[in-house]
C-alpha cells in the first residue's frame, strides 16, 4: 500500500526531480517545467496519483485494472492516469515514475542509458 511518501522517495531519486506544487496547490514531482507526479485526493481524503505515459495504449492496457486506474485519458502524444495510491505496491510504483519521469523529460529527448534504469540505488 503506497503513500505519498512513497511517491516523495521514490521520485526525488529520479536525476532533475524536484518537489513542486500546481495551480491549486496540491503537491507534485516536476521534471523541468513538468509535473509527473501529481497527488490528488477524492472527497474522503483518500490519496489519488496522477501521471503521465506515452502508451497510448493505455485505455486497453489498463481495462482490466480499473479498480486501481480509474482514469484515462489520451490526448495526441501522452496519457493522463489517475490511480488509487493504497492500491500499489512499491515496484509497481517505481515503474510508473520512472515512465511518467521518462515521459515528462520531453518527447524527443533520449534518455541515456543510466537515466533507463531509473532510480539511483547509490
Amino acid at each position: 500500500m503506497a503513500t505519498w511518501q512513497d511517491v516523495e522517495r521514490i521520485a526525488g531519486e529520479l536525476a532533475g526531480a524536484k518537489p513542486g506544487h500546481a495551480h491549486e496547490g496540491s503537491s507534485t514531482f516536476d521534471i523541468g517545467r513538468h509535473p509527473f507526479a501529481r497527488l490528488r485526493w477524492d472527497d474522503t481524503g483518500r490519496e489519488i496519483l496522477q501521471f503521465w505515459s506515452l502508451d497510448l495504449d493505455a485505455p486497453d492496457i489498463l481495462a482490466d485494472r480499473s479498480d486501481v486506474f480509474f482514469v484515462v485519458n489520451v490526448f495526441k502524444v501522452k496519457a493522463t492516469i489517475w490511480a488509487w495510491l493504497d492500491r500499489l505496491g512499491e515496484t509497481e510504483l517505481t515503474e510508473i515514475l520512472t515512465d511518467s519521469w521518462l515521459a515528462r523529460r520531453g518527447v524527443r529527448a533520449v534518455p541515456s542509458k543510466d537515466d533507463r534504469r531509473g532510480p539511483r540505488d547509490s
